[in-house]
């Protein structure tokens, strides 16, 4: 019996000793909010905020763990190398900041925001978004400026609808150059944040970063961290509403249980074919982006995930929206308008032209992908004039050549191309999109492109936030 006492007071204490510190290597300061990932098994935890984790030895002894934080080299470890210290350091990175020529003159800078800077309306109980312990929530921030700014502040709005002073960590993200989607992680160091009281602004300053905002913006990733004091936080939400009964209406104060275990972000709703590209979110060790619309869409309003006519229409009926973050940056640009290109079909005047107004709404082109969706629907539309003068760039004297020879084909055909040529262009641009991948875009210039697909050659110009189509080798 005392042996049998003996054996279990010995595990006990070898699982209390299995409690680890996260810490620098260089100053020995905890890292909160590690990422820790067991081999094996697939499991993940995070460390606390003061950079403790604890691990099962009893089932974990064989097994190898992967430690990963940002701006810190990743390190892996055997369970077994861990009984020797209760302390794992990781080592900084060195930090290499990327050169960008940005003009910026003194006294000709302006600090301007991006991005959703409105309150949430605080009317239902539901005016907020919030998510899993280490999960990331990347919101989409349009560059209305389509010129290059520096970040000086990232503002976000927490409510009092979950725990406001719990802990978020703030990540900026590039964007796709094929569509509006996180690419390459710009922030560099480990920036954990928290709020106070709720129902607040809280601004986090990036400032020492040095990071650029792209022509066509950038997102802003906030990762979720479940507050050690809030699993069993409840409160009561008293809030105003619109009560309709048969024909008498008043306003009414309602009731209504409230719960939360991190922050919660405030939140709009927003069209849903205006904030289908804008949510993205990802889960620890996984280097995949999902996008949340495409969840909404599929089990919320049962329709496809689709930027053609018929869904708009079907969009617009039933009216369905999203919850788009309260996040905001806060970027400096140089004072006046960003300069123009010598090529955009928009400025030559045609009488042809002048009668087509640009849509952007119908034809978007801020991504690669948006681009030839909307070809796509330009032809099946026919509105090739619309093409030509938006979509496409041209040299010279080349887009006067093409709209005579298409006049004089529509004279005498009735159609600006024939059946079969137009439905090659619409199965040559869908051929594109299915095709495409990361490495296909490569960049000659500030504004000049080459789109490679199976061995075929596209040119793409980016100018004021929009691409277009060098369409001479389009039939190649």
């Amino acid at each position: 019996m005392v042996k049998f006492l003996l054996f279990t007071l010995f595990m006990v204490q070898a699982y209390v000793l299995a409690q680890m510190q996260v810490v620098d290597s260089l100053n020995n300061e905890p890292i909160p909010f590690t990422h820790i990932r067991v081999i094996k098994t697939k499991s993940t935890v995070l460390t606390n905020s003061e950079g403790y984790f604890s691990l099962d030895t009893l089932r974990s002894t064989d097994d190898t763990i992967l430690i990963s934080s940002l701006g810190y080299e990743s390190k892996k470890y055997a369970v077994q190398q861990l009984y020797a210290s209760s302390r794992i350091a990781l080592s900084p990175k060195e930090q290499q900041f990327d050169v960008v020529a940005i003009q910026q003159d003194k006294g000709k800078l302006k600090l301007r925001k991006l991005g959703l800077t409105k309150k949430p309306r605080k009317l239902l109980p539901d005016y907020g978004v919030n998510a899993y312990n280490g999960m990331i929530q990347a919101v989409y921030i349009p560059n209305a400026h389509s010129m290059l700014g520096v970040l000086k502040h990232v503002n976000v709005y927490l409510t009092d609808n979950g725990i406001p002073n719990a802990h978020f960590r703030v990540h900026i993200y590039d964007v796709s150059l094929l569509e509006i989607k996180p690419d390459k992680e710009l922030t560099t160091t480990n920036i954990v944040v928290s709020g106070a009281k709720g129902n607040e602004w809280v601004q986090v300053d990036l400032s020492k970063e040095r990071i650029t905002v792209g022509e066509n913006g950038c997102f802003v990733g906030i990762e979720w961290f479940a507050a050690e004091n809030s699993k069993n936080y409840q409160d009561t939400l008293i809030y105003k509403t619109l009560i309709i009964n048969d024909t008498t209406e008043k306003d009414t104060l309602i009731s209504e249980i409230k719960r939360g275990n991190g922050i919660v972000l405030g939140a709009r709703y927003e069209a849903y074919s205006l904030s289908k590209n804008k949510i993205w979110y990802s889960v620890p060790f996984n280097d995949k982006w999902m996008k949340w619309s495409e969840y909404k869409a599929k089990t919320q309003y049962n329709i496809p995930d689709s930027l053609m006519m018929y869904y708009y229409e079907q969009l617009e009926e039933v009216n369905p929206s999203l919850h788009v973050p309260c996040v905001n940056i806060t970027a400096t640009f140089t004072k006046g308008k960003s300069e123009g290109n010598d090529m955009d079909a928009e400025n030559r005047q045609f009488n042809q032209l002048e009668k087509v107004k640009e849509n952007l709404s119908l034809y978007p082109q801020s991504t690669v992908v948006e681009l030839f969706n909307s070809l796509i629907q330009a032809f099946q539309n026919d509105d090739v004039i619309y093409a030509l003068k938006y979509l496409c760039v041209f040299k010279n004297d080349e887009l006067e050549m093409f709209i005579n020879y298409l006049e004089e084909h529509k004279n005498i055909t009735g159609k600006y191309f024939s059946e079969a040529e137009r439905k090659h262009l619409i199965e040559r641009f869908h051929f594109i999109l299915d095709h495409l991948k990361e490495d296909s875009l490569s960049q000659i210039d500030s504004q000049h492109f080459e789109l490679k697909v199976n061995n075929h050659i596209y040119n793409l110009y980016y100018f004021e936030g929009k691409w277009k189509i060098y369409p001479i080798n389009i039939h190649s």
